[in-house]
């Protein structure tokens, strides 16, 4: 269990908040999610702008994930991680573009590192409902980070502690709906 610093954190959070182009912002959050991520114990960064073979398809941060000592045991040997750093919140086309992404891939469960949010009426009921749409219809689990949840941050055993959660969650939802529907 490490420390992370929450002036490093706010550092690269102004740092991709006051970037002119998107693809500075993107790049800041970027190493945002390469600082949080990497101070975890049993991840290691595999990758970043990773496309696949035909180019078509970006993912934005690869962590592979030694599950034998990892605070994130929970998840797959590979851990994806989609940065949006947009003033808008983000939407469901951009969640499913990021399922797409992940269901490319040998994993099923993907990071959405989202300042701004996703959209809907309800921040928590608009990720529910489209998170869990991946989840009955790819088998695509996606655990959704914001910039209020990433400001509590103090230790990597609360981002594990947190991320646990969310995953906890997210399978509760999805064998209670599929068990009782």
């Amino acid at each position: 269990m490490s420390k992370f610093s929450t002036i490093r954190i706010k550092e690269l959070l102004e740092k991709s908040d006051v970037a002119k182009l998107p693809d500075y912002k993107g790049a800041a959050l970027e190493e945002l999610g390469c600082y949080l991520f990497g101070k975890m114990k049993g991840l290691e960064l595999y990758a970043k702008n990773k496309f696949n073979t035909s180019g078509s398809r970006e993912l934005d941060i690869i962590f592979t994930n030694d599950r034998r000592t990892s605070e994130l045991h929970f998840l797959d040997g590979f851990i994806p991680i989609e940065c949006k750093n947009t003033t808008k919140k983000t939407t469901s086309e951009q969640v499913n573009w990021f399922v797409n992404k992940v269901s490319d891939t040998s994993v099923r469960y993907g990071i959405l590192l989202t300042l701004s949010g996703v959209t809907g009426k309800d921040e928590t009921e608009a990720a529910k409902s489209e998170i869990m749409r991946a989840v009955s219809k790819f088998r695509i689990g996606i655990l959704v980070l914001t910039r209020a949840e990433i400001l509590q941050l103090r230790l990597t055993r609360d981002l594990a502690n947190l991320l646990e959660q969310k995953f906890l969650a997210l399978c509760l939802e999805e064998k209670v709906k599929f068990k009782f529907d």
